[in-house]
């Protein structure tokens, strides 16, 4: 087993007092789990944290699970409408408040999935857009967001019609009883008849699935990342790590959460900031 640096047993012992101060207030916390597969967990008086994390990441985690845990004291609605931000910060400006926050989120949870995703859907729009102009070299017609009759007109005479809604399809023929299968990676031995503009348009249809698979998951993610309940939880995730940053990017939204801890709105959330950021 690897010693710990000076730097990781600061944080181990930090990380230690903020369970024993969770653990006081009648909540069950869990270090040695998966965390349902996260990196941390909260479901009303239980919160997991993953194992699997550096004692630094566990501080982080901890506090935004214990931020969760604030908020459904707050508001027990959270479990089923993910909360209100006007709950949070009353009387104050709630679309700015959000903006704020999920400026905020950008700048602590740097997603890897979710750069993945914005990084998979501009090389795909890249590809359709390269695609399109081999097309409109022969079709200057061509319009790549409506049917292009002149090359389904070929396509529909053949099994490849199938490949204008699938990237990969079993196809048993009638009387034989035969299964051929087809697919977008081997279109050119399985359509040798076909030019390449031909080719290129089934493969074009391809990406513009995919594309339309990318955006819906990005939108997914966000619109979980957009969520009061998680706004929130990094909101006050990032005080911990950068205070200063967090009042530059969200200038209204400390403002308004500073004057509300003050007037103990966020409940025991003050004496976790007083004691450990």
């Amino acid at each position: 087993m690897n010693k710990l640096t000076e730097e990781e047993k600061i944080y181990k012992e930090t990380f230690e007092k903020m369970v024993n101060f969770v653990r006081s207030l009648g909540l069950d916390v869990n270090t040695n789990t998966k965390a349902r597969g996260h990196q941390g967990f909260f479901l009303k008086n239980r919160i997991d944290i993953s194992s699997n994390i550096c004692f630094k990441r566990k501080i982080e985690v901890l506090i935004h699970e214990f931020t969760h845990y604030i908020h459904y004291q707050i508001d027990p609605s959270i479990t089923k409408s993910h909360g209100s931000l006007s709950i949070l910060f009353p009387n104050s400006d709630v679309e700015r408040i959000e903006s704020e926050l999920f400026r905020i989120t950008k700048f602590i949870d740097q997603n890897k999935a979710l750069h993945t995703l914005y990084t998979q859907r501009e090389k795909t729009l890249d590809e359709i857009k390269e695609i399109s102009n081999e097309i409109k070299i022969e079709y200057p017609d061509f319009k790549r967001s409506a049917p292009f009759k002149k090359i389904e007109k070929e396509i529909k005479k053949t099994d490849a019609k199938y490949l204008l809604k699938y990237d990969r399809v079993k196809v048993k023929t009638m009387f034989l009883g035969k299964t051929n299968d087809y697919s977008i990676k081997t279109i050119d031995d399985d359509f040798p008849q076909f030019g390449p503009n031909t080719k290129n348009y089934i493969i074009l249809k391809s990406k513009q699935r995919l594309l339309k698979r990318i955006s819906s998951r990005i939108n997914r993610l966000n619109s979980y990342y957009k969520r009061p309940t998680e706004l929130f939880a990094r909101f006050v995730e990032a005080l911990f790590v950068d205070t200063a940053k967090v009042s530059e990017l969200a200038p209204h939204a400390y403002l308004v959460f500073c004057s509300e801890l003050s007037k103990n709105r966020y409940l025991e959330l003050a004496d976790m900031i007083n004691n450990f950021f």
